[in-house]
């Protein structure tokens, strides 16, 4: 024999190990602990074939059932919800100024943080006006609705 079985076995398994770097599902990590385990007892073990089978498959399945949910808890992690009381994701309620007039039919333009952005609304505002952010304007996220702010 070129190898010895147990350089072939670890062989196998850190081949294994680097598998599962690429296939999702968190499964082929405990094919290789099974593969390292066999290596480890033929180092210990003088055994045969069906041996080593049978310790890789009892080590795989075990390793499997034991360790996987432990182990995806472990390396998946969790998140937390940060609140970033300075970040806004969406202005709802902030109040801008028209920079040109909007109507039901044509954009306009709005002033917010700096920055002239699209506007539509269901009512015409004229230049100079405030108006108020409802919501973003179909999917994109470059436009706003907005509508008029009565001041009384």
């Amino acid at each position: 024999m070129i190898f010895p079985a147990w350089l072939i076995w670890f062989i196998l398994s850190v081949v294994i190990a680097f598998l599962e770097l690429y296939l999702p599902g968190f499964i082929l990590l405990f094919f290789a602990i099974g593969c390292l385990s066999t290596a480890a007892a033929l180092l210990v073990l003088d055994i045969g074939l069906t041996q080593q089978i049978l310790i890789f498959l009892i080590t795989s399945i075990t390793s499997l059932l034991f360790l996987r949910k432990w182990m995806i808890r472990t390396f998946r992690g969790t998140s937390s919800s940060n609140n970033d009381d300075d970040f806004d994701d969406f202005p709802y309620g902030v109040q801008v100024q028209v920079l040109q007039k909007i109507s039901p039919r044509k954009a306009g333009r709005i002033q917010y943080r700096g920055t002239a952005w699209d506007a539509v609304a269901d009512e015409s505002i004229e230049q100079g006006e405030t108006a108020e952010i409802v919501s973003f304007s179909g999917n994109s996220k470059q436009s706003f609705v907005v509508r008029k702010v009565n001041h009384i």
